[in-house]
């Protein structure tokens, strides 16, 4: 008998093949082009600046769609709901850990380097996020190579973003540790997360501290990169659309309760409202196909993307803080962004592609 929550899968012959999602790219760009704005015009708001930019942000966007300011949360979560759709997709391909092994090549080698950079920055007395660091020790520096930073009392904000990637690690574990279940039966892992998801906050709301709060968090977003996972098993016909929605259904009412009864989701009064829009923009574009999304500066983008999200704050804050009463606000703004481009070519070409190379070619020398 089949299991009603998983479609039928296909004689091989007749199997679409897993062609490259050409719409991803487009959700990497918005995801980045997001999270780039949010702390562009936060500075302004931090420093007490009258900007246009951050102005009409605030006025058209966040006004408009009834958003969190600065539009908060809104490149955070569209990159939760596209690593859950990416990271679904390419786990139907790999081995357990052969898949950790590849996100762990991925992520850490330009994490190590920026957050390098981060710390030689505060160090030399220049603020690198929202939060205002001083005088680091190189222990500082070791816990925010390894992500331990915020886990501290109080943390220790380096690359303040990564607070994100923390929670896709873990989420990056459980995908691991479910790959047998998402090739057999794909609905019961993401399934199977919400009560996982429900249980740590409900153990975690008795403690208090940096550990507590952050494990807390695992379990405040995780329901979102999971809606993620739903959206490709659904998209590739592993997970019937109605079970994948009832599913990812359960997950959006258990991030609405979170916001309302938890301290865990701090960012504005429209977090539920944030992801829905960054579930729906996932739906739409997931399977564009046009020659947008298949252009070449599109595909070139969207594989800079880590690397401006690890790096943006880096450049712009110090930036920002040097020249913007020296010269003009647009001038500046240009430098920054352009600066941010440099850095992240930089990093990309120097680091990124380099540790992503030199991982396939020793998996191609272990399989000879």
């Amino acid at each position: 008998m089949t299991d009603t929550l998983t479609k039928p899968v296909p004689p091989v012959a007749e199997r679409q093949p897993s062609g490259y999602m050409h719409g991803l790219d487009l959700l990497r760009i918005l995801a980045s082009v997001g999270l780039v704005l949010t702390h562009l015009t936060a500075w302004f708001a931090l420093r007490d600046k009258d900007y246009w930019l951050a102005l009409w942000v605030q006025r058209d966007v966040v006004g408009t769609l009834h958003l969190n300011s600065h539009l908060s949360l809104l490149g955070v979560a569209l990159s939760f709901v596209l690593s859950g759709v990416v990271v679904t997709h390419v786990a139907s391909r790999e081995r357990p850990l052969q898949f950790l092994w590849r996100r762990v090549v991925r992520l850490m080698p330009l994490l190590w380097v920026v957050t390098l950079l981060a710390w030689t920055l505060i160090n030399l007395g220049y603020q690198v996020s929202a939060a205002k660091e001083s005088d680091l020790t190189f222990g500082a520096l070791v816990s925010g190579m390894f992500l331990v930073n915020f886990f501290m009392d109080p943390p220790v904000a380096l690359v303040a973003v990564t607070w994100t990637l923390t929670i896709q690690i873990v989420f990056y574990a459980y995908v691991a540790a479910t790959i047998p279940l998402l090739r057999r039966k794909p609905w019961i892992p993401p399934l199977a997360a919400v009560p996982l998801c429900f249980i740590t906050l409900l153990v975690t709301d008795g403690f208090s501290g940096s550990t507590a709060f952050q494990i807390g968090q695992f379990g405040a977003y995780l329901p979102v990169l999971v809606i993620g996972q739903l959206i490709s098993l659904v998209h590739s016909g592993k997970v019937h659309p109605l079970a994948g929605t009832a599913i990812g259904a359960a997950h959006f009412v258990l991030f609405i309760w979170v916001h309302k009864a938890t301290g865990y989701t701090l960012q504005g009064d429209s977090m539920p409202r944030t992801v829905f829009i960054a579930v729906l923009l996932t739906i739409v574009l997931v399977s564009a196909s046009g020659p947008v999304s298949r252009s070449a500066f599109v595909r070139g983008w969207s594989k800079r993307t880590y690397a401006i999200y690890l790096v943006h704050l880096s450049c712009l804050y110090p930036l920002f803080d040097t020249l913007m009463g020296v010269l003009d606000p647009n001038l500046v703004v240009v430098l920054g962004l352009a600066l941010t481009a440099l850095v992240a070519e930089i990093l990309h070409r120097l680091v990124e592609m380099p540790a992503h190379n030199a991982v396939r070619r020793w998996e191609k020398r272990t399989k000879r």
